[in-house]
């Protein structure tokens, strides 16, 4: 039984992978959850008071995980996965690669996770960015960092947290278990999001990795596949 949906932002609740725009029929799929007695947890990369804000304006009632799921907000209190950085991580980097990289304008609001937009010029190349990022961190022997990418920006995380811990964190929160939340996801930076929970699920435009732990695979993209996952749920097709 479903009694939480676990929901990436970015390219699973907007209109598209390559805009911010949130589908109006994903925010409509929230509601209906929510009115159903199925609380939403929103889970993202992003800084913190971004995705409070989103949380707010959309309606949901679930933990709000920032960084990655490395903070917490529930219920007018903030947690913390882990109380390491990769705040110098992350200048080391930008010095390094500075050609390729620009310091994220969200970092001013971050504590644990720092992102590096990649810019324009380069906005091909990611995967060369991230194997030479992978190249610093070893050549320093920075072994507490990973690197994930976000398909909107390359994200330096301690190992220590993530969205599989900070879902772990969120679930004992909420009083529910892993196996009873449904997660959704698009990117690289939620396979560990869908390993984690009891119900897998993705949109039809999600990164083929994905698509292999998913039980369930949207017809649909982004937004509009967060709508049919959530129609499937609340009719009793799935979970």
């Amino acid at each position: 039984m479903i009694r939480a949906v676990a929901t990436d932002i970015d390219g699973t609740l907007t209109v598209s992978r390559n805009n911010y725009k949130l589908a109006i029929e994903a925010i409509k799929a929230i509601r209906l959850l929510e009115e159903h007695g199925i609380p939403v947890i929103l889970i993202s990369g992003n800084a913190l008071p971004i995705v409070v804000g989103l949380s707010r304006y959309i309606g949901t009632s679930g933990p709000v995980l920032g960084e990655n799921g490395c903070v917490i907000f529930y219920k007018g209190r903030k947690y913390y996965v882990t109380r390491e950085t990769a705040r110098n991580v992350a200048e080391i980097v930008y010095k390094e690669l500075k050609d390729y990289v620009i310091y994220s304008w969200q970092n001013s609001y971050r504590e644990i996770d720092y992102a590096l937009d990649i810019r324009k010029e380069h906005s091909k190349n990611s995967g060369f960015i991230i194997s030479k990022i992978n190249e610093i961190l070893h050549e320093r022997g920075i072994m507490s960092i990973k690197v994930l990418f976000s398909g909107f920006a390359t994200h330096l995380v301690p190992k220590s947290c993530g969205k599989a811990e900070g879902l772990k964190f969120a679930s004992k929160l909420l009083g529910v278990s892993l196996d009873e939340i449904l997660g959704v996801g698009d990117g690289l930076n939620d396979v560990e999001l869908l390993e984690t929970v009891g119900f897998p699920a993705t949109v039809s435009n999600a990164d083929p990795e994905l698509k292999k732990i998913a039980k369930y695979v949207a017809s649909k993209p982004s937004g509009a596949g967060f709508s049919e996952i959530v129609e499937r749920i609340l009719s009793g097709r799935l979970g």
